[in-house]
């Protein structure tokens, strides 16, 4: 038998979503990082972690696969929100300007919000690049080398996977890219 919800709310800002569902004296909340809150009718409230649907940050493995096609690359030390990641590079080896024209414009995984990772992000990528996979360790230039959203005057800053070297490189110059998002 179906239950009919006795209140429906959406909320949504610029950086949050919220969605809550009243009946039977039990609310849920579902919140944009995918934390689960529900509150009976007493006042306290009650995480409830077993939902197999849904998971924090803290629960996800990096590198898992999402629902969605994307992987779980950690979280961003920019936002302190998940961070999600393509599971494969940009087609081509890109300038630094072609990669934030790609990247802004991707529509993947039912998502339009795809960016190139700053420097720091990068890092956490090249940190988890193992259980992410799919990134070029072959050290060769430019498939070898990613991009990072950090720039300095006509240069940007660029990582190898092979070895984890790091420079700051002519905007003009190739070089690979990740997108995340998050």
């Amino acid at each position: 038998m179906a239950i009919e919800p006795k209140k429906l709310e959406f909320e949504c800002t610029s950086d949050e979503f919220r969605v809550a569902v009243q009946g039977c004296g039990v609310s849920v909340e579902i919140s944009a990082d995918g934390k689960v809150t529900a509150y009976s009718n007493s006042a306290a409230r009650q995480p409830t972690p077993t939902l197999a649907t849904t998971a924090s940050a803290e629960a996800l493995k990096i590198g898992a696969a999402m629902p969605d096609g994307s992987i779980y690359a950690g979280v961003s030390p920019d936002t302190s929100k998940p961070m999600y990641a393509t599971p494969k590079d940009a087609p081509l080896t890109c300038s630094f300007n072609d990669a934030g024209k790609y990247a802004s414009k991707l529509d993947a995984h039912g998502r339009q919000d795809w960016r190139v990772p700053s420097k720091a992000e990068l890092n956490v990528l090249f940190e988890n690049r193992a259980a992410i996979g799919g990134f070029d360790t072959t050290g060769s230039y430019p498939a070898g080398w990613y991009w990072s959203s950090s720039r300095d005057f006509g240069y940007a800053w660029a990582r190898r996977f092979s070895d984890g070297d790091q420079l700051s490189s002519h905007r003009s110059s190739a070089s690979a890219l990740r997108c995340v998002r998050g």
